[in-house]
């Protein structure tokens, strides 16, 4: 009888034993070599059935309105149209960020025309010209705006948050703020998932427990405000989800909003945003708010937040 046949299960065992070796370092240690391939070919393939499988349906009810590179330089309008129009002066009195009244501006015009929630893509840290009109609009539109924080992993994992000229502290639990944040995959630095809350003892490393300061993020408070909080996975883990197609949302340019002629023939005096969920944020490449995510390697952020909450509302998580 030969030794193998004398030892087949410590053979056996052994087996077992190395696979579930490389299983365990391949999970806790993505990023080692040789132990990353296996990973990288299912990977590979979930990649592949999110490009060519379903995708979370389009919503038509999303607009992004994107700071593109027009806003910031505004040369497609002459000095008569400028003059007496406020919105444009504020856009080239100086550049951006422009004075925070432009923000008080647009949310008027938008809700105004019916809109039913606007999210800012935006950080509004630093205090800034109207933010006194700005938080007054804020409050006036308390349970229809929603504005970003950054958790700041790159510094202590510093919290970011809205100067207190506009949220009062402590503004990380005011139902207006949420993260901005997204977490990619450690192996290939793509985005595949999504995190509704986060603390910082997650944030360290260290596992959660009960009683923690829990951040919320900003595809959470927007869903709440849309009455959808019972969609929202209520962890702190990362859920991977079906993206929508790459030119699901396509950025509106911001500075056309403040247009007559603009106003009037694309959007219909404004009819366009009756009872829509607005995101405002950066489109330019000037401003390098973009995302690689499996379908694209330059997703605008503000898209991907719309692609998260349409996915959360649907429940296309996988």
């Amino acid at each position: 009888m030969s030794w193998l046949a004398r030892h087949r299960r410590l053979a056996f065992a052994a087996v077992c034993t190395f696979w579930t070796a490389v299983v365990f370092v391949g999970h806790f240690f993505p990023t080692l070599p040789f132990i990353s391939i296996p990973w990288r070919g299912e990977q590979s393939f979930e990649d592949l059935l999110r490009t060519e499988g379903r995708k979370t349906t389009a919503r038509d009810d999303f607009i992004f309105l994107g700071i593109d590179q027009q806003s910031l330089q505004l040369d497609a309008v002459g000095p008569e149209e400028i003059a007496g129009n406020r919105a444009f002066e504020l856009m080239t009195e100086r550049p951006f960020p422009w004075s925070r009244e432009i923000w008080v501006l647009l949310l008027d015009r938008l809700f105004g025309a019916g809109a039913r929630l606007v999210i800012f893509d935006l950080v509004f840290n630093n205090p800034n010209d109207g933010d006194p009109g700005f938080r007054t609009a804020l409050d006036r539109y308390h349970d229809r705006v929603v504005v970003g924080m950054n958790i700041d992993t790159q510094n202590n994992t510093q919290v970011v948050l809205p100067n207190t000229q506009l949220i009062p502290p402590p503004a990380e639990t005011d139902d207006r703020v949420g993260f901005v944040n997204y977490w990619n995959d450690e192996l290939d630095g793509k985005l595949r998932a999504a995190r509704f809350f986060t603390s910082e003892r997650q944030l360290a490393g260290v596992a959660p427990v009960s009683g923690d300061e829990v951040y919320t993020s900003m595809s959470a408070r927007a869903l709440t405000k849309l009455g959808r909080s019972a969609d929202i996975p209520q962890d702190q883990r990362d859920h991977l989800f079906r993206f929508s197609s790459n030119d699901a949302y396509p950025p509106f340019p911001l500075w056309q909003i403040f247009h007559p002629a603009f106003w009037k023939a694309n959007y219909a005096d404004g009819a366009v945003f009756k009872d829509k969920i607005v995101i405002v944020g950066a489109s330019s490449q000037i401003q390098h708010d973009f995302i690689v995510t499996p379908l694209n390697p330059a997703t605008p952020g503000p898209a991907v937040h719309l692609q998260v909450i349409a996915a959360t509302e649907a429940h296309e998580f996988l």
